[in-house]
């Protein structure tokens, strides 16, 4: 663990060094970077640790997202979910909050997701928390952790003296990194091999403990797994709040180093969902409406979610097709009683009460709903629209996004939606709305092959057969699209293997022929045989089971399949799995 955490640290100082402080001086290098173990206990060597660095307010957004690619490795998301609301304590009921929680996690399991939140230890970011925590506790075995990304203000921070580093030397080979340039990297070597490390270990390892709470200032999340803490000099969360904007709209570039302005399909898909909030939250709803991101509001989690879910429900209920009723201010409204001006300033005053500072964000609150209305969806969790399924309630904001997207590509929505609905598994929206014999035709070749490999990836056997069924062939898929397989599917419940088993399924052995394929080249015949044994090592038995029934001799497949998982279970020792 030790070596991992040091290689670790390495990369981000490497990466930390190269894009945000290679102009400057050795001693103007920040020392606000490495991990943290939140366990108060701190001889346990076994507590989760997560991720910091803090930097300058002024950071450009788009290098803060290169560094959490580069230093912290994220792994590319297939949505990313971003979490605001109330930052106090405030009231959930058990049932909302067990939804909200469960549902959540779900949500960013099943798609691959980053959560985005404000990092701090209160209010809807700690239910947050709290659900990252019940899913590890739940699923210790599986090595699978969800990144959930702090992005706050290093002012704000309780006790942030504990995130300063202080004493030890940790130096690092450049030479070695081909991200950075050879001119560079006598002047970097310089300052690498002058940077003090604070920690108290060897590894940059940082115990935050707070002890009591700080008036105005609050503790950091311990369950999420990174952290950006941007100081300005002042112990204010909103000041950051452009700037997370800014940092959530580069993170939907699925390369940052190629993506362009305008580049649609390299966009991530985006949803924020809101619980609770004040007078910030709407700041934060408004931004996110104008620039078409969706918004799922959960209804009776109070104040701002409350209201928004009352004033959508009147502009989405309303039939007069000149109703520009949006722009009002808290005053006595001369119109007739049962007016439109009327009914929207009821709402207003009664959430006046509750919402500090309504009255500067009114106008362009309603304006945005007004308009936007089609990109905000209402999350009651006793309704029958989502059958209590938070999933279903974010799903269902992210298909209307693409429905009401400016994009002028109409290939990049029906794609973004169709890989949304397989990565929920909705087979019959897909057979009902997106996989038809009259829109068939409108999809490209190119569009279904990569569809058909997520499909795989995701092992949705179901999903495989339509696409097939639509002309959509296994043969042409590539030994890049192999190795693509095999190298990104999920291991936790692979075959347990050795000897010559090892050989056979571990391609990723230097002296393997397998990474010698054109990558390129097509599988020809031999597809469905190549696609059977990926599928049978990694114990899915449904895919395999179907693949089997497209080789060339499916009997002799089914008698070969047998006999690996027969060797497999000879070599388990969990009388469970082995059965």
């Amino acid at each position: 663990m030790d070596e991992n955490i040091a290689q670790k640290l390495r990369n981000v100082q490497t990466t930390a060094i190269y894009l945000f402080f290679l102009p400057f001086e050795p001693n103007e290098l920040t020392k606000r970077y490495g991990f943290i173990k939140f366990d108060e206990n701190i001889d346990d060597t076994t507590a989760r640790l997560s991720q910091y660095i803090g930097l300058s307010l002024n950071t450009n957004a788009t290098t803060v997202v290169k560094f959490m690619q580069k230093g912290w490795l994220l792994p590319k998301p297939d949505l990313i979910i971003s979490i605001t609301g109330g930052a106090k304590n405030f009231d959930m009921s058990t049932r909302l909050r067990k939804i909200f929680q469960s549902g959540l996690v779900s949500a960013a399991i099943t798609t691959n997701a980053w959560l985005i939140t404000a990092g701090t230890n209160a209010g809807v970011v700690k239910e947050v928390g709290e659900a990252l925590n019940k899913y590890r506790y739940k699923n210790r075995k599986n090595d699978v952790d969800v990144p959930c990304i702090g992005i706050g203000n290093w002012g704000y921070t309780t006790e942030n003296e504990q995130l300063d580093c202080q004493s030890t030397t940790f130096s690092i080979d450049v030479s070695t990194t081909k991200e950075i340039p050879p001119s560079m990297r006598h002047h970097l070597n310089k300052i690498t091999h002058s940077t003090r490390m604070g920690n108290d270990d060897q590894y940059a390892v940082g115990h935050y403990t707070v002890k009591e709470k700080q008036e105005k200032r609050c503790d950091l999340e311990p369950n999420h797994t990174h952290f950006l803490l941007f100081d300005d000099g002042q112990p204010n969360a909103d000041t950051i709040l452009p700037l997370r904007a800014e940092i959530e709209k580069y993170c939907r570039n699925r390369s940052i180093d190629t993506a362009t302005d305008g580049a649609i399909e390299s966009l991530i898909p985006i949803v924020m969902v809101l619980v609770e909030g004040g007078l910030s939250s709407i700041r934060t709803i408004c931004e996110a409406l104008d620039s078409n991101t969706p918004v799922v509001v959960i209804k009776e989690s109070g104040r701002v979610a409350d209201l928004i879910a009352e004033l959508h429900t009147y502009y989405t209920e309303s039939t007069n097709g000149n109703d520009n009723v949006y722009p009002t201010r808290l005053q006595t409204c001369s119109a007739k009683s049962g007016s439109k001006e009327t009914k929207i300033n009821k709402i207003l005053t009664k959430a006046q009460a509750t919402i500090t500072g309504l009255h500067e964000v009114i106008d362009n609150l309603c304006q945005v709903l007004h308009e936007r209305k089609q990109l905000v969806t209402i999350f009651k969790f006793d309704s029958n629209r989502h059958h209590g399924n938070l999933e279903d309630a974010i799903l269902e904001s992210l298909f209307n996004a693409t429905k009401f997207s400016d994009d002028h590509i109409e290939r990049n929505r029906r794609t973004a939606e169709l890989k949304l609905a397989i990565a929920w598994h909705k087979f019959n929206y897909t057979q009902k709305y997106l996989l038809t014999d009259t829109k068939i035709s409108k999809w490209k070749e190119d569009d279904l092959h990569r569809t058909l490999v997520d499909t795989l990836h995701r092992g949705h056997v179901d999903f495989v057969e339509l696409l097939i069924e639509f002309g959509t062939s296994l043969e042409k898929l590539t030994n890049g699209d192999l190795k693509q397989l095999h190298a990104t599917t999920l291991t936790n419940n692979r075959l347990p293997h050795k000897g010559k088993e090892k050989m056979l399924y571990d391609n990723t052995n230097k002296n393997n022929n397998f990474l010698l394929l054109d990558d390129n080249m097509s599988l020809g015949k031999g597809a469905p045989q190549e696609l059977f044994l990926w599928a049978l090592f990694l114990n899915r038995l449904k895919l395999a089971t179907y693949l089997c029934s497209k080789t060339w001799n499916s009997l002799v497949a089914s008698l070969f399949g047998a006999l690996i998982y027969r060797r497999a279970a000879s070599l388990e020792l969990d009388v469970d799995i082995k059965q």
